[in-house]
């Protein structure tokens, strides 16, 4: 450190002061190290030289003495006027107290973030506006990156600043001309100064007033360490977490599972390196640390998804004519793996080029278990979908394309639609041509559960290995129930030799619950039930529980008239509709009891309109297929 050298803190003319409550900075603060994970790798990407060999990026936490901690009286002066500066605002206080608390040990925390195979900051020779050093170092949400960057807002630069307790960061580079630069930044808070004049809040360490890099050297914080390569070190003074070894991992695994197996990059966090040689090891350490956790489950499968051969994974290709081409996306400008399995997520986790997380698409199909990974890699594509990512790189917004909404609506529409198609399309389910009475896809949760809305099924013989319905698009070939013509008024039939089922509802000690219509012990039906029906609309959810055995769930099922009901069982061919013969139903939730059932029809008393009921049956059908359920109310 020269004597020029130290730390300035400029005043603000009398203008905007600047609180604890930076924008930038707060964005972060909720999950501090998988939010710096994000954003450095990130840039890091971002600045790659050689695309066909990967980028490093390596996390050291260490330790320097509290003398070594450039300009410390002054920084130290200046904390103390932010806290007395700021006395009527509470969070600011607990944050200076703890900052001079920090200055005063012996040693100070700091992580240093190294990458290398990037072009290093620069325009550190004339600091102008607009190159890399200035962006990163000196301007606030100014972004001009290419169209494969993953960054695009300017704003990732803080999450370093939310890591630190001292709220500073130190910049050190080697650009690919070998021009070297060392600078410091603290964005503190407005504070008075020696001349009673109120600073900006945010303070450089450089050589003098024109806030210019200090060129032709670098930082020299880590004794153990020595750039010999163009790249870029940030040091996190104060760093916040020590023990956080474990979580960066996780984050990068979670985060740049693409990037890494598809070799773009390397993180070395201490002394473990992560690469696509030993990723597969650090995704098994994982799930052997927390094996019940969904998340690390759906990385695990991610991760087969993208590196398996085998042929229950999909790969497409997009096929421009499919979707993209009216948008100028031209084929093979993202790839598809798709593979279908019991337990799996039923989410789509969608990377750009860069090869970090963005999201993970849910809701593509309520009845199909399936995990999928989708990886734009054209430029165009890539340039569309930065355009309506928002600034935590977590969601697409039309909205954010200002004055061509409608057209970006369009794009995100059409896309999620090709994800269902695919799905639908390889998975051999039907979503379109299911009626709405079906509606399983519009009420089943992304992930299996074993309660609905929080209550236990009833315990009985069909309560068991709930899973949700899979619906097949074939034709049914065997175990066609026989049409028999029932009249709607009596729910009589005029074929006398066709064996039917009938049951009534017991209570708990086995006592029949509905005396107005019995059953012989043929099972045949005694009498009439005299009733006029009209068909009806009524939300419901069918689950498949077992296949084999024709046992199904009927679902939130929420009569409209308390009348008596009538529902009616039918699988949908292709030409004509097939009854589904009923051989055991049992109530599970409700007031409701069973009037009767025989052939394909059950007949219900002791409705309450607007009561959701749960009813577990059992149909004379083995195999997938397209089931209606049509109900019915009395006159």
């Amino acid at each position: 450190m020269t004597d020029n050298e130290k730390w300035r803190f400029p005043s603000n003319q009398n203008s905007t002061l600047v609180g604890i409550n930076d924008a930038g900075i707060e964005t972060f603060t909720a999950n501090l190290n998988q939010s710096l994970v994000r954003e450095v790798i990130q840039n890091s990407l971002d600045a790659a030289v050689d695309d066909t060999k990967p980028v490093l990026v390596e996390f050291s936490r260490f330790d320097i003495p509290q003398n070594e901690f450039p300009d410390l009286d002054n920084f130290k002066n200046a904390i103390i006027k932010c806290r007395k500066s700021n006395d009527d605002d509470p969070n600011a206080v607990r944050f200076f107290k703890n900052a001079e608390q920090i200055l005063d040990r012996k040693s100070i925390s700091v992580l240093r973030i190294s990458d290398y195979n990037t072009r290093g900051l620069e325009g550190s020779d004339t600091c102008a506006k607009g190159t890399s050093w200035s962006r990163l170092v000196k301007e606030s949400g100014s972004s001009n990156k290419g169209q494969g960057s993953g960054g695009s807002f300017g704003i990732g630069k803080s999450a370093a600043f939310a890591c630190s307790d001292l709220r500073t960061v130190f910049y050190s580079s080697m650009d690919i001309r070998n021009l070297k630069s060392d600078f410091g930044v603290a964005k503190l808070v407005s504070f008075k100064d020696d001349n009673d004049e109120w600073t900006t809040g945010t303070g450089f360490y450089s050589e003098n007033t024109n806030f210019v890099a200090i060129r032709g050297k670098l930082a020299s914080f880590d004794h153990n360490y020595t750039r010999d390569r163009p790249g870029t070190d940030i040091y996190v003074m104060g760093m916040h977490e020590k023990d956080f070894k474990a979580e960066f991992i996780k984050a990068v695994l979670m985060e740049f599972l693409v990037s890494i197996n598809s070799g773009k990059l390397v993180v070395k966090i201490q002394d473990d390196v992560i690469d696509s040689d030993k990723i597969s090891k650090y995704i098994y350490d994982l799930q052997e640390s927390d094996s019940k956790n969904k998340e690390i489950s759906a990385l695990a499968n991610y991760y087969d998804l993208i590196t398996s051969s085998k042929s229950t994974v999909k790969k497409i290709k997009l096929d421009s004519n499919e979707y993209g081409k009216e948008f100028g996306f031209k084929d093979g400008e993202c790839t598809l793996y798709l593979k279908e399995g019991n337990g799996l997520n039923r989410k789509i986790l969608i990377t750009r080029k860069a090869g970090m997380r963005i999201l993970e698409k849910n809701r593509i199909s309520g009845s199909i278990e399936f995990t999928g990974v989708l990886i734009m890699e054209g430029d165009n594509m890539n340039e569309a979908f930065k355009r309506m990512e928002v600034p935590s790189h977590d969601a697409f917004e039309p909205g954010r394309v200002r004055g061509e909404e409608s057209k970006y609506r369009k794009i995100l529409t059409e896309f999620y639609k090709y994800l269902k198609h695919n799905v639908n399309e390889l998975f051999g389910k039907v979503t379109t041509n299911i009626v709405d009475a079906y509606g399983a896809s519009d009420f089943l949760p992304d992930e299996t559960s074993d309660t609905s809305n929080g209550e236990n099924m009833k315990e009985n013989a069909l309560s068991t290995g709930i899973r949700n319905i899979e619906v097949k698009k074939t034709r049914p070939v065997h175990n066609k129930s026989i049409p028999i013509d029932v009249d709607e008024k009596t729910g009589s039939s005029n074929s006398e030799d066709i064996s039917r089922k009938k049951s009534e509802s017991e209570d708990d000690n086995g006592n029949n619950g509905d005396s107005e219509e019995k059953t012989s012990s043929q099972g045949s039906r005694k009498s009439d039930t005299g009733h006029n029906f009209t068909k009806a609309k009524a939300s419901q959810r069918l689950i498949c529980k077992d296949v084999i055995n024709g046992e199904y769930i009927l679902n939130m099922f929420v009569p409209v008239s308390s009348a008596i009901g009538k529902l009616e069982f039918d699988l949908s061919g292709e030409q004509t509709d097939y009854r589904l013969p009923l051989s055991e139903v049992n109530i599970v939730k409700g007031d409701a009891k069973i009037k009767s059932f025989y052939d394909n029809n059950l007949y219900l008393s002791n409705l309450k309109k607007g009561q959701k009921l749960t009813i577990e049956f059992q149909i004379s059908f083995k195999g997938y297929c397209m089931m209606e359920v049509d109900y019915y109310y009395a006159n």
